[in-house]
């Protein structure tokens, strides 16, 4: 039986999300809510409130592409109310959130995951080495252009309580995830001053991150540069994986491989993939699940703490 989606949220997260589910066997948008009555929702059927799409029995799992602050509160809620939860990334602005989550989730049975599709990148071979040598290094390197307007145009992208943050949160998550699925839990983590598009909204970000085994990563995500890249190089003592710009290449065993660039919205259908089977089967998604995402927000919740303090 295909998975009934609502989606809270239809800006163009929610319809990013829409898109994945297009033709998907597996789920299916049911309904979508957003709180501006502006906003069209195309084709899809559009919940008049919160409290009617909880109380929808073709809805079983909950898509929050809402703004970070106050997300978790929903997320309990759907979750309280028989719902699965799939959480737009960053999945929360505090370590304290996941906890709040992954505690409503236990008391619900219900699986939660989080929509940081390109860890349906990551190879099991990747996974499956040891990268928890002191040796380990990494360098990691994010340009993402974004006008001033970008913050402006929507009013919580520039309130520090709603969004966390400006790029960093927003779009080195996505890489910024992946070298914690790889490297671990951060230690200590350093941030050098930091230049914002309105306080604690930064649009440059450098830092350095030591992880418990006491491997680092040295980070540099950017808004003001036109050059688009992404870019993670991992080096260790059993070799190296680096993924730039979606393509995968990895020095494992004496032997280099280059694995095909798997296109963007792909991935988020997979997420819906797994989500549906996590649905089905009552068990936590594999590679979507919310606990590993705790690094990547303790990473960011330090960052946006940091930039409070300089300022």
């Amino acid at each position: 039986m295909s998975l009934g989606v609502g989606i809270v949220g239809y800006g163009s997260a929610g319809r990013q999300h829409a898109d994945a589910l297009d033709g998907l066997p597996e789920a299916h948008v049911a309904a979508v809510f957003d709180q501006d009555a502006a906003t069209g929702t195309g084709e899809h059927a559009r919940a008049r409130s919160w409290a009617e799409l909880l109380a929808d029995p073709r809805v079983g799992l909950v898509s929050l592409c809402v703004p970070p602050g106050g997300r978790a509160a929903l997320a309990v809620q759907a979750l309280e109310a028989g719902k699965a939860v799939l959480l737009e990334k960053p999945p929360a602005v505090s370590p304290a959130e996941i906890d709040l989550v992954a505690e409503a989730a236990r008391r619900a049975g219900r699986p939660v995951g989080v929509m940081l599709q390109h860890r349906m990148r990551l190879p099991d071979s990747v996974l499956a080495a040891n990268w928890s040598d002191p040796a380990v290094t990494a360098v990691l390197e994010v340009s993402r252009f974004r006008p001033p307007a970008h913050y402006r145009r929507a009013g919580w992208r520039s309130d520090p309580a709603s969004a966390l943050g400006g790029i960093l949160a927003h779009l080195g998550v996505h890489y910024l995830d992946l070298a914690c699925q790889i490297m671990g839990s951060p230690r200590r983590l350093t941030i050098a001053p930091v230049r914002e598009f309105a306080p604690s909204i930064d649009m440059r970000v450098t830092g350095h991150i030591v992880f418990t085994s006491g491997s680092t990563l040295a980070f540099t995500v950017t808004a003001e540069s036109s050059v688009r890249s992404e870019r993670l190089q991992i080096l260790g003592p059993e070799g190296g994986f680096c993924i730039a710009d979606g393509m995968v290449t990895l020095q494992l065993g004496g032997t280099e491989h280059t694995l095909p660039t798997v296109p963007t919205p792909e991935l988020r259908r997979r997420v819906y993939q797994e989500m549906a089977q996590a649905v089905a089967t009552g068990r936590q998604p594999v590679r979507c699940h919310l606990e590993a995402a705790r690094p990547v927000t303790e990473i960011l919740a330090g960052a946006a703490a940091d930039a409070r303090a300089v300022a």
